[in-house]
């Protein structure tokens, strides 16, 4: 078994290390446990995300480098494991989840098996994680569904030879996960946005604080129907989800009047809006553009501009404010800015503390998903969540072929080398991961 490890000082610093099966396996599965073997798994920005916050926001408590592999790779206070969003497949239960059981969840960038404490939780089918070394993780991160099922023969339970696993999903089941879990981790991150933090009934919805805790966030705070919003890297896979879901709502009753999606690709997100039918109007413009986007906006005469910043490339933000605030019409305008990405880089510890510095100065709100999907289901209930969510995914799922045409995958295998997780590490480190790529993993 190989697995994937990140320096927590310099995440720059990866290598590939062996685990010897035999003795890490030797444990015995205790009550209410399932163990699972990484399946297929995801790699996109959010990843460097997990390993430059994993000490203050825990991602490295998810899966800590285990005590069997080599040193210097098994000390915990300078080495981790990256997480990772996509499928496992269930090789041994003490819970009601049969093996050969495919879970949605996240993962280890291993090829190693894991094992998980679960709980059932709601709706039917549903899990989460209750280990004690993982509570302090945000609750998105422990929760894990049944997909599917498949049978797994009785040669491989007695050579525990689980590198075999992929080859039982057949091809066409393998593409559609494969597509599902590119787009699946940040999906929802657009969903909750358009839906609870800019909701348009109030007393339906309650309108949720992009944090999703008790902080004020008022009807006149969620209500865009009068703004223009702005995305910024419009097209990552995250800003995408947001703008079809923003061309999804009902321009006179909802707004907003205008999106300005801004990319360094503006050419990918021009027929989008016909494609959909949308009624709101949409100008897709490059970062060399911000003079004639702010013209574009002033001519709608929002009473609002609300920006999103899905990871702007630098400067990007700071050039569209200050433009809003010296245009001539916008210039008294009400502007927030909701911060949800980043840009695809290792950053340094200089970079950091001046993106905390300037969450401050520019009044930026930082949006959690997690945050926001715990306080959902605290108004109403799992099952109501997750029902309306899926109406809205299947939806989305029916027509993501047609309005991202030019994303591919790019599909690797295994841990190291070439083809691996190691070398997809490398090309996000150095921001060599196009827009139209989605990188998965076969394990």
């Amino acid at each position: 078994m190989k697995v994937h490890v990140v320096s927590k000082v310099d995440n720059n610093i990866h290598a590939v290390t062996r685990l010897d099966q035999s003795s890490y396996e030797q444990q015995i599965l205790l009550a209410s446990s399932v163990r699972v073997q990484p399946l297929l798994i995801t790699l996109s920005s959010n990843n460097l995300s997990y390993a430059r916050g994993g000490d203050l926001l825990r991602w490295w408590d998810t899966y800590p480098v285990p005590a069997e592999l080599p040193q210097p790779y098994n000390d915990q206070k300078s080495w981790g494991i990256v997480p990772a969003w996509g499928y496992g497949l269930v090789v041994e239960s003490t819970t009601n989840i049969a093996p050969g059981t495919i879970l949605w969840g996240f993962w280890p960038t291993a090829s190693m098996t894991v094992t998980l404490k679960l709980e059932p939780c709601e709706p039917k089918g549903f899990w989460t994680e209750v280990s004690e070394s993982r509570q302090r993780l945000m609750t998105i991160y422990n929760s894990y569904s049944e997909e599917l099922k498949i049978k797994i023969p009785e040669s491989i339970f007695e050579t525990r030879d689980w590198t075999k696993l992929s080859s039982l999903v057949d091809e066409d089941t393998l593409k559609r996960l494969s597509w599902i879990s590119v787009f699946r981790p940040t999906w929802q991150t657009g969903y909750l946005l358009s839906r609870h933090t800019f909701t348009s009934n109030p007393t339906v919805r309650p309108p949720i604080h992009p944090l999703g805790i008790n902080l004020p966030w008022t009807g006149a705070d969620a209500d865009i129907s009068a703004a223009v919003v702005v995305s910024l890297a419009a097209s990552s896979k995250t800003a995408r989800s947001f703008a079809y879901h923003m061309f999804r709502r009902d321009a006179v009753k909802e707004g907003p009047v205008g999106l300005l999606q801004v990319s360094q690709r503006p050419e990918l997100l021009e027929s989008v809006p016909g494609k959909l039918g949308t009624a709101i109007p949409a100008k897709a413009m490059g970062y060399d553009q911000v003079g004639e986007s702010i013209e574009w906006i002033g001519r709608l005469r929002p009473k609002k501009v609300v920006v999103v910043d899905f990871g702007g490339r630098g400067g990007a933000l700071v050039q569209f404010i200050e433009g809003i605030r010296a245009h001539s019409i916008l210039t008294e305008v009400k502007t927030s800015i909701i911060q949800v990405g980043s840009e695809q880089k290792v950053y340094s510890a200089d970079e950091i503390t001046a993106n905390r510095d300037s969450m401050k100065t520019m009044g930026k709100i930082q949006f959690n998903t997690s945050g926001v999907r715990d306080a959902i289901i605290t108004h109403t209930t799992a099952k109501d969540f997750y029902d309306q969510a899926q109406l809205v995914w299947d939806d989305w799922i029916s027509v993501s072929h047609d309005i991202v045409p030019d994303i591919q995958l790019m599909v690797g295998h295994g841990v190291g080398g070439e083809r691996g997780i190691e070398k997809g590490w490398s090309k996000l480190c150095q921001g060599m991961v196009g827009t139209g790529e989605g990188l998965v993993y076969m394990m």
